[in-house]
């Protein structure tokens, strides 16, 4: 179902690319040690990043850093499970924006540009969350 969403994403941009519903996916199964979800997030992400174009597994590795270093001190500091979501969200598109601006520095590649449909993407996907979690 996921990879039909994600085709009908390339063509109508007003649907979200489900980024930030991934990362909590992802985050979820990594709490839980659920190896199954954890197996369909992967199988997700990596037709996701196929069909926008992103480099192979950037996206992939950049959850894992994200998972790593990020969420820990989010955790820390901000007890308000709503306001976590968010930031949750918020970090997985701009996070991302960021780490393939690095990886296009490193790799000498064409960089990815931002636009005003991600703040419209992250309040979306936002919303979401805040319905399913």
């Amino acid at each position: 179902m996921f990879a039909l969403y994600a085709a009908l994403s390339t063509v109508y941009l007003f649907l979200p690319p489900m980024i930030g519903v991934l990362f909590l996916l992802f985050h979820y199964a990594q709490t839980r040690k659920n190896s199954l979800l954890l197996l369909f997030v992967l199988i997700d992400v990596v037709i996701l990043e196929a069909l926008k174009g992103f480099l192979a597994f950037s996206l992939l590795l950049y959850f894992l850093l994200q998972e790593r270093f990020i969420i820990p001190k989010i955790k820390q500091s901000i007890n308000a499970r709503h306001l976590r979501n968010f930031l949750y969200v918020a970090f997985s598109y701009f996070g991302y924006f960021l780490f393939s601006a690095l990886l296009a520095q490193i790799f000498l590649l064409p960089r990815i540009e931002l636009d005003f449909y991600i703040v419209y993407y992250i309040v979306v996907e936002f919303l979401i969350v805040s319905i399913a979690l």
